[in-house]
Order: structure tokens, then sequence, then C-alpha cells
């Protein structure tokens, strides 16, 4: 697995990440929109390269990115919402 970006780029430059898909074992490449820390973990908002409909929220372990399970999700995307709220934000996250 590549270096995790502890935060996007502020200066423009698009970041991706290589991420195995589970179900075909294809590389697929993922751009990271937020790093964001809720509740002490650290969440990687990211857009698939080749279905801007795709958008994974995954969950830092150690060096690695791991898929939460639905009440996680849910929870993230609540927070997720509730900074966009306040930040004037109109894009939605889903899973």
């Amino acid at each position: 697995m590549p270096d995790l970006p502890d935060m996007p780029d502020r200066n423009g430059e698009v970041q991706t990440l290589e991420l195995v898909n589970e179900k075909t074992g294809e590389e697929e490449t993922y751009v990271v929109h937020d790093v964001v820390e809720i509740e002490g973990e650290t969440y990687y908002v990211l857009q698939a390269e080749a279905d801007e409909e795709r958008v994974l929220i995954l969950r830092r372990e150690g060096e690695s990115l791991v898929t939460l399970d639905e009440e996680e999700h849910d929870r993230v995307v609540e927070q997720l919402e509730e900074y966009e709220d306040e930040d004037g934000g109109d894009d939605e996250v889903d899973r």
C-alpha cells in the first residue's frame, strides 16, 4: 500500500490512491477528496477515477484503509453532512 496522505494537498494538486477492489481483485485509482478525524478515528473520503459516482469512506487503521460496517458508515456520513452544513457545502456522500 502506498503512503497514505494525512490531508489532501491544499495547493490544488490531486492526490490519488491505488486500492484493490475486493470483489474483482483489480487495482482501482481513487482521488482523495478529504481526510477527517471523527471521534478519534481518521477517515478518508475517496472518489473512483473511473466512476465519479462511486464514493468510498474508509477508516485508517495503521498503514491500511478498512471498510466500515453499516452502523459506522451511517455515523460518519452524518458527521460529514454536519461539517458540510457548517461550511455551506452541498455535496452528498453516499455508500
